[in-house]
């Protein structure tokens, strides 16, 4: 249940364990969340990362999460190799669109 994590604690154990792909997950669930709490979505387990897109009205903040969207599924499904350089990066565009929902 993500509104149940503690997802700045979760992180910082993923990042000390050097595990930069739980990271990444992590930071697209906060994601899902704060979609959720802002009401802009209607987080249910069973859906999918496509569902919540079109959930979004707004379309820069769907072409945002569009973005975050797919780095998560690159590292997460694709497998795609993250190092602490790689997640950075990944953790930037996470906080651009963070900042951007505010």
């Amino acid at each position: 249940n993500i509104h149940e994590i503690s997802f700045d604690e979760a992180i910082d154990d993923a990042l000390s364990n050097k595990n930069y792909r739980l990271a990444v997950r992590l930071l697209y669930l906060r994601s899902l969340k704060q979609l959720s709490d802002l009401n802009l979505i209607n987080w249910k387990i069973e859906k999918t990362n496509t569902a919540y897109i079109n959930e979004l009205t707004n379309a820069g903040q769907r072409e945002q999460f569009t973005v975050v969207t797919r780095q998560f599924e690159y590292v997460w499904y694709g497998d795609f190799p993250i190092d602490g350089q790689s997640y950075q990066r990944i953790n930037n565009i996470f906080q651009e669109f963070k900042q951007s929902l505010s």
